[in-house]
């Protein structure tokens, strides 16, 4: 097996290798999105925050580190973490997390993060094509096709990272301070509010038309916070009939679903599991416009 030319310590040689560059390139789009994250995670829980930080400083430092000295070390420590980060999402986005707000609730999948992670699964398959093919697989290819291949992966990265950071807030229903809106708001149109016993309280919020109804379920506990609940199952009943309607979870304590649903008054059991597996039940009145 031929190995990786080692890039000499005191210089870097130019030009580089398309292939590194397209690495660098690769990194900074994933650091970028893990920094444009960092502060809401801190705000979850201050571990994920903290992970958030140190793989976004990595993802940037070893792009300059894939570009001035590309050795084996850094081209295996690259894969080692990227994999690991990618290993890490998967177990949030199926079985959840053992650790944090909600230990064992799969988190739901956005653009942003889907983006994050194929960006990090083609550095795993590069990095560990380079480690088996050896050099000649950072110097296939002309010097100009490939200058020509970075950019547009360069101009195609940034327009992809630009839009999933900047609708992230939308494609999770409702951001923190529209979330706070809700929390705050004690009437209006289409709220109702159901006790849940010793202080705790379900807000539920109904807006938008019939065959496309946002219904939103927020959990207060005693103290006005959210109350993160683990599981919610809802069922609606409208004119004697049943309808199971699913619910995802956006944020602790915030369950939303847009469902095709009839005008006129319905009646929504929700069973919930609080964070110690005890399990609330309520029936919420309210009408679809």
């Amino acid at each position: 097996m031929e190995s990786i030319q080692e890039a000499p310590r005191s210089r870097v040689a130019w030009p580089i290798p398309a292939v590194y560059a397209a690495l660098a390139v690769t990194s900074l789009a994933t650091a970028g999105i893990h920094f444009a994250v960092m502060g809401e995670h801190f705000r979850e829980y201050a571990a994920f925050g903290i992970f958030f930080s140190v793989v976004a400083w990595f993802q940037a430092l070893w792009a300059l580190g894939i570009v001035v000295a590309p050795t084996r070390a850094v081209i295996a420590l690259g894969l080692a973490v990227n994999a690991a980060v990618v290993a890490i999402w998967i177990v949030s986005r199926t079985a959840g997390l053992p650790v944090g707000p909600e230990p064992g609730i799969a988190e739901p999948a956005s653009f942003l993060d889907v983006l994050s992670t194929v960006l990090e699964i083609a550095i795993v398959a590069v990095t560990a094509a380079l480690l088996v093919r050896g050099r000649s697989a950072a110097t296939s290819g002309g010097a100009r096709k490939g200058l020509l291949l970075v950019g547009g992966l360069a101009v195609a990265l940034v327009v992809l990272t630009t839009v999933a950071v900047a609708s992230a807030p939308e494609e999770h229903g409702h951001g923190e301070d529209e979330h706070a809106q809700h929390a705050t708001a004690a009437t209006g149109p289409g709220i109702t509010h159901t006790d849940l016993g010793e202080g705790r309280d379900l807000q539920t919020l109904i807006e938008g038309p019939a065959g496309a109804t946002q219904v939103h379920l927020t959990f207060f506990d005693a103290d006005g916070g959210a109350l993160p609940v683990r599981s919610v199952e809802v069922t609606g009943v409208h004119h004697g009939e049943e309808v199971t309607i699913p619910f995802d979870r956006f944020e602790p304590g915030h369950w939303a679903t847009t469902a095709d649903l009839e005008s006129g008054e319905w009646a929504f059991q929700v069973h919930a599991h609080a964070p110690d597996d005890e399990e609330i039940s309520a029936t919420v009145e309210a009408t679809v416009p």
